[in-house]
């Protein structure tokens, strides 16, 4: 009897830990279900592309080198919202029919390091214009072909080269910009919630609590 006894409590015991278990299993894999974009490692992943959270603090770190007292989650949120609207770009190129080619972004890119004193040069220049603009020096060819293919598109709404004096230029680049929006509605972007969310009309907006978010600080100790 009492051995009767002792086996279905062992058995219930047995049962109440295997259950928890279960229950608790069940918690997480609900928990990753949910939380698809925060895949461990990844910070996004853009039309198929995946951007680690690795390669986004590194690049925060070589900026931060040659910009030194900038913020490293700021300059992390920069770096990733420059690698979407790239995407963008690319899209709305796509559409419009317009690329460039190599030996352009070459050109373009010499004549502009030359302008502003090289790399670091145009780095400290871009983060010091009026509307700062983060970026890494790995990423300044992906920079020229950006205002190429920009510049590219807006000539392809006007019908012809670009000129300042002309009504038709500003609108073109309106009309430009319109498109680009449009493709950044189009293209495929899963941003890990540690970053933020994506709009293609604000841009990336950094959340500061719940679920797998990360504040500020918390990205600042990832890029320091």
């Amino acid at each position: 009897m009492t051995t009767r006894r002792t086996t279905r409590r062992t058995t219930r015991r047995t049962t109440r830990r295997t259950t928890r278990r279960t229950v608790a299993g069940l918690l997480l894999l609900a928990g990753l279900a949910g939380c698809s974009s925060d895949r461990v490692g990844t910070a996004a992943v853009i039309e198929g592309r995946t951007v680690s959270v690795g390669d986004l603090q590194t690049r925060a770190q070589q900026h931060l080198a040659v910009v030194p007292g900038g913020n490293p989650g700021d300059a992390q949120r920069a770096l990733l919202q420059r690698m979407i609207i790239s995407a963008a770009i690319d899209t709305a190129a796509r559409d419009a029919g317009v690329r460039v080619r190599d030996g352009q972004i070459a050109s373009e890119r010499d004549s502009v390091l030359e302008s502003v004193g090289g790399r670091k040069g145009l780095i400290r220049a871009l983060a010091q214009s009026q509307q700062p603009t983060v970026l890494a020096p790995a990423d300044i060819e992906r920079w020229v072909k950006d205002r190429l293919l920009f510049r590219a598109i807006a000539e392809e709404i006007a019908g012809g080269p670009l000129s300042a004096d002309a009504p038709e230029t500003e609108q073109a680049i309106t009309a430009a910009n319109e498109a680009l929006r449009a493709a950044g509605e189009q293209i495929a972007v899963e941003v890990s919630p540690r970053y933020g969310t994506w709009d293609p009309a604000s841009g990336i907006t950094a959340l500061v609590s719940g679920g797998l978010s990360r504040t500020a600080a918390e990205l600042d100790d990832d890029g320091s």
